[in-house]
């Protein structure tokens, strides 16, 4: 649509060419270099670098937004338009400059290993006893004989994500977290304390020292809501960073052991344990990662607290929850949460430290569980 039928069409309905609304004088628009333009939400095409555009709107206030078009600056603004012409006048060259300098920058950090990724395993297990003397507590501790167990997990920085698309965070204080996901027994616990009565399908398996699964969001939820009143302690779902950072501990491979599946070291399709492809294992069947974490990968998908989002743009830089702006299930009008570390049905690229997955909060299936986390004084 050229520039004439885009003012045309902001002039006019479609009825006839009649005015449907009573218009006041033009708002002139210029920019200092090419942006993309929406008035009220509606596409206007490229605003051209020092290009003047003439608009035509109803009396009242009109929302207007510009972007450029790398996306790195964006500017939005409410134009009131009456019966006199309005000429606005957009700045974007300057604000361009510095963003680009400082993306280079970021790039330029995020170019070699980052924080805790240049530690040693010597290094990352002293930092988890120097942050276990902060808090006061054992590197891995029980709030009750009948509580999970906890491993501390010290501060520290590294890159979030994919190699191709990585940003990082920064955790800026010690926590704990399950040294595996929660197990049937505690689950158990938890119904026969009385505050639930939903006891989840076992898919024909038995032993309590398995993964829980056939768990939703909502469940996980309710359960950590328990843990916190039975022990006086504040427990939660781990955040999507937080979770990444504790199954990464330090490694910038693949999968915390390497960047091959390798044999045995988890629990998914091709990984060769005897569990494979057939049920999720008994937790802690296989090594612990350098903070002593077991089953971050593969045996259940597990649970965390963000919302879904497609990419990572604007996502927390402080390793805290991304609650707000998610997606939503259409079908369900159920909010998309994420889910972390594979199953033991799932395909090996599918397990490893960056991938993430969605899916609506009420899904429950025999692949998914949960891992707790708790906040540290």
């Amino acid at each position: 649509m050229s520039n004439e039928q885009h003012e045309d069409h902001l002039k006019h309905s479609d009825s006839g060419g009649e005015p449907s609304v009573k218009t006041a004088a033009a708002l002139l628009l210029e920019s200092d270099m090419d942006c993309y333009l929406t008035i009220d939400g509606d596409d206007q095409g490229q605003l051209d670098k020092n290009t003047p555009r003439r608009f035509s709107l109803s009396t009242g206030s009109h929302l207007i937004n510009v972007i450029t078009q790398d996306g790195l600056v964006e500017k939005e603004w409410v134009q009131a338009s009456n019966d006199k012409e309005a000429a606005h006048l957009i700045y974007l060259a300057e604000e361009h400059a510095q963003a680009q300098v400082k993306l280079r920058e970021q790039k330029e950090e995020l170019s070699g290993p980052l924080g805790i990724e240049c530690w040693s395993v010597e290094q990352i297990q002293l930092e988890q006893m120097t942050a276990t003397t902060e808090v006061g507590l054992a590197k891995i501790f029980r709030d009750g004989p009948d509580t999970p167990e906890m491993v501390v997990i010290p501060a520290g920085s590294y890159r979030m994500g994919e190699i191709s698309n990585k940003h990082k965070v920064t955790i800026t204080r010690p926590f704990a977290v399950g040294k595996y996901p929660v197990t049937v027994a505690e689950w158990k616990r938890f119904v026969v304390s009385g505050e639930t009565t939903y006891s989840p399908a076992n898919n024909g398996w038995t032993g309590d020292n398995l993964p829980v699964t056939n768990v939703n969001f909502i469940h996980a939820q309710a359960y950590v809501r328990w843990l916190s009143t039975h022990t006086g302690k504040t427990y939660r779902l781990l955040t999507e960073a937080e979770w990444e950072y504790a199954c990464r501990a330090g490694s910038v491979t693949e999968y915390y052991w390497g960047d091959e599946l390798g044999k045995n070291n988890c629990n998914c399709q091709d990984s060769k344990s005897e569990w494979s492809c057939k049920r999720a294992s008994p937790v802690g069947s296989f090594a612990p990662n350098a903070f002593g974490l077991h089953d971050m990968l593969g045996n259940v998908w597990e649970w965390v607290e963000d919302t879904w989002h497609d990419t990572y743009r604007g996502a927390p830089a402080d390793g805290k929850a991304w609650s707000s702006g998610g997606a939503t299930s259409t079908l369900s009008n159920q909010e998309w949460r994420v889910l972390r570390g594979g199953s033991w049905i799932i395909d090996p690229r599918d397990a490893r430290s960056a991938v993430r997955f969605m899916s609506d909060q009420s899904s429950r299936n025999a692949y998914t569980g949960f891992r707790v986390a708790r906040t540290l004084p």
